[in-house]
């Protein structure tokens, strides 16, 4: 999938948030290169432990963080090997993952260790260090959360001003337009590649390559999407939900829809 970004745009709100917060802060696309060519700038603590233990376990850590916001859909956080705390927020166009915002090295008195263990690193390492680490800040368990809601919202901002987007080949673009029109009926691969006016094969290769998902999953996600939509609009009935959101039965919505967001249709309503 080709990502469209606005270097400008998306630098200055970065640069907000960094100044605003006193935290650096990233944007990476799906394939994990930078959006802008811009990293998060490591702290000389990070910097001495990698020249001591090399990338790949930073690399590790950082995979392993946006795997949790793969599966779970929504902003979390990791303590990686160094003991430190990052952040990621994953950014969604129809459900499906674009970029991710990314932010930490962070000491917090929740998630990470007074000191790190220093007997690990060879012992004319260990001073310099521990030196780096007990200069960095230390951050509340509350400043914490309310970044992570500062950067939910930037979350927000960046694809409501489409400072990051997608960019499909024509085939796609039918047929998201053919699904979005068509949430309540026949949503099969052949009438999908019907209405879009392409063949099965072709629709196959362009939702694997472009959105890393199965026709048939992302018909699922985007009527999970319009049911919540629907639950803001006054829809109450578990019944209701799933035939107007195009699902066979009440239960097989409840099912799908409880492990697409982690609750039930009906506990989802009352946390709303």
């Amino acid at each position: 999938m080709q990502v469209n970004y606005d270097a400008e745009k998306l630098r200055s709100a970065l640069d907000d948030f960094r100044q605003a917060t006193g935290i650096e802060i990233g944007i990476l696309k799906p394939d994990l290169s930078p959006a802008g060519g811009r990293t998060v700038q490591r702290l000389p603590y990070c910097e001495a432990v990698q020249r001591v233990t090399g990338e790949a376990a930073c690399h590790m850590s950082d995979e392993e963080l946006l795997k949790k916001c793969r599966e779970s859909k929504k902003a979390e956080m990791t303590v990686c090997h160094a003991g430190l705390v990052n952040v990621a927020v994953p950014l969604f166009y129809d459900d499906v993952i674009i970029g991710y915002i990314i932010f930490g090295c962070l000491k917090t008195p929740g998630y990470t260790q007074a000191r790190p263990d220093l007997s690990r690193y060879p012992e004319g390492e260990r001073e310099r260090i521990g030196r780096y680490y007990e200069s960095i800040p230390v951050f509340s368990d509350a400043r914490i959360e309310s970044t992570v809601n500062v950067a939910i919202m930037l979350a927000k901002y960046i694809l409501l001003e489409k400072l990051l987007e997608p960019s499909f080949d024509d085939n796609i673009e039918k047929a998201i337009r053919y699904v979005s029109e068509n949430l309540d009926g026949d949503l099969s691969v052949s009438a999908i590649a019907r209405g879009a006016g392409v063949s099965k094969s072709a629709l196959y290769r362009s939702f694997h390559s472009s959105l890393g998902v199965t026709v048939s999953e992302y018909v699922r996600l985007r009527r999970i999407e319009y049911a919540i939509e629907l639950m803001h609009s006054g829809a109450v009935s578990v019944e209701e939900l799933a035939q107007r959101s195009g699902f066979a039965s009440a239960s097989y919505f409840s099912r799908e829809f409880k492990k697409q967001t982690g609750y039930s249709p009906a506990k989802y309503k009352r946390q709303m």
